[in-house]
């Protein structure tokens, strides 16, 4: 008697895992996969955003594939964003703070360059150290420093590795009475730039940005040496860590972008009133796979490559 009521409770837990009732599987197991999204969630860096950049290459990419971008912008790109699946690709400069853990985490695929955006030199009125119609962004500190012309430090710290790279490269002058690290940044920076009639370096996007709302007579001076390009990099989020990823269709945006007419585009964008280029394409730097997949073809094995 015992054994038959202990055979028919077994019978009667097969039968309920059978329906779902305490499966040890997944509820999800041998449903119907949903259809492929066509929204892609894009996050990038406000510079792309602020600039105008990408709304014409967005648009573009819309009406040619079909696939529509939900843009989002800040941050906490990576941890809070990325890291917990609400973004299928993304955009930032590389080595944005979160990217590398991200990767080598496995929560992104490789990042891939794509374009580079310019630090430039804010200059005061009557520009006393003489750097406009400079291009050489070295020659420009050497010549605020000879001068001894008051400069105030932008403290975040891209800007602070790129200034004492400057200072290096320009014999390490004596900072004493004109160098000022008031341990500022951004528009407080600019800000005190006016004030003393001092120089400053910023992104241009930023600078740009925030002379619309404040009162800063202080003049862009743009060099074009690749030591003040900050590269910027997409992210496709990695399906095996984010499984709700609209992978395809972020690769999609991503060959879009490293394809040769949208990288052509990339170096032809201006600002209104500003004659050289504030973006770089940076498409030429990526692998041997990813420029054969958006140009068919790849350099033969050991020819010679480029430069």
């Amino acid at each position: 008697m015992w054994r038959s009521l202990t055979m028919l409770a077994l019978a009667a837990t097969m039968v309920m895992a059978t329906w779902g009732g305490t499966s040890a599987q997944p509820a999800s197991v041998g449903s119907p996969k949903p259809a492929a999204s066509k929204i892609v969630r894009l996050f990038a860096v406000r510079t792309e955003f602020d600039s105008g950049l990408l709304d014409g290459l967005l648009a573009d990419f819309q009406a040619k594939t079909g696939f529509q971008i939900e843009r989002s912008t800040g941050k906490d790109t990576y941890e809070e964003l990325a890291k917990a699946g609400k973004v299928d690709v993304i955009l930032s400069h590389y080595r944005h703070g979160g990217l590398g853990a991200f990767v080598t985490q496995g929560y992104g695929l490789w990042p891939e360059p794509v374009m580079a955006n310019v630090t430039a030199f804010l200059a005061p009125p009557g520009d006393p150290a003489h750097i406009k119609g400079l291009t050489d962004g070295i020659e420009m500190f050497r010549r605020i420093a000879a001068a001894k012309a008051p400069f105030v430090v932008n403290g975040d710290p891209n800007s602070r590795y790129l200034l004492e790279t400057l200072w290096n490269a320009a014999g390490s002058p004596d900072k004493r009475g004109w160098y000022m690290d008031l341990d500022i940044e951004g528009l407080a920076a600019a800000q005190r730039a006016v004030t003393e009639k001092a120089y400053a370096i910023w992104g241009v996007t930023a600078f740009i940005d925030a002379k619309q709302s404040n009162n800063l007579p202080l003049d862009l001076v743009i060099p074009n040496d690749s030591l003040m390009q900050r590269v910027i990099v997409c992210v496709v989020s990695n399906p095996a860590k984010v499984p709700h990823a609209n992978v395809a269709g972020a690769k999609a945006l991503q060959s879009y972008l490293l394809l040769p007419a949208t990288q052509a585009r990339i170096a032809a964008f201006r600002y209104a009133g500003i004659t050289v280029p504030v973006f770089l394409p940076a498409g030429r730097n990526n692998e041997d796979a990813v420029l054969k997949a958006v140009t068919g073809k790849v350099p033969a094995s050991g020819g010679a490559r480029t430069r």
